[in-house]
């Protein structure tokens, strides 16, 4: 399928969903911003999934690091020594980036700790953690990371940080 028959099959099924939602009434909305609006809601889920992805769920976790409790997994996520996502459904994905073998990425544990990310900020990390970096080279942070440069790319979190910190 094309980016415009997708499009298009995708319009369609809007207005008719809308239609069939609202009736004949007209909301008090503006209609060019609630139809920008619903399109970026349709799509910016997958499309964070598509950058930063794929994930583990926590039981994949769990048995990628030996078995360990679910309490733990969420005590290294709270200790920031494990980047979880948590979806709009509200559950927690973890990015398959940070993982080497059985074991987080050395150093990820300083950048998780420099940047302390809440719900929001944590999809953002994970985004720059997969986004080529002018200051490591073009190489994204993650990269870094497993080449064990981990000072440039802590000092590089810490630009993120004060932009995140305003």
């Amino acid at each position: 399928m094309t980016g415009q028959t997708w499009i298009d099959s995708a319009s369609s099924a809007f207005e008719d969903a809308l239609a069939e939602l609202i009736g004949e009434s007209r909301p008090e909305l503006d209609a060019a911003e609630a139809g920008r609006r619903a399109a970026l809601d349709a799509v910016s889920g997958a499309m964070w999934a598509e950058r930063v992805g794929p994930f583990y769920d926590t039981q994949g976790v769990i048995e990628l690091l030996g078995g360990v409790s679910k309490q733990a997994v969420h005590d290294r996520v709270r200790r920031h020594r494990l980047l979880a996502l948590r979806t709009q459904s509200g559950r927690l994905v973890y990015p398959t980036c940070q993982f080497r073998g059985r074991d987080v990425v050395v150093g990820l544990d300083q950048v998780l700790d420099i940047v302390a990310p809440d719900d929001t900020e944590a999809w953002y990390l994970a985004s720059w953690l997969t986004t080529p970096d002018p200051a490591l080279s073009g190489r994204k942070p993650i990269e870094a990371l497993v080449d064990g440069d981990i000072e440039p790319a802590a000092s590089s979190a810490r630009e993120l940080a004060a932009i995140l910190r305003g």
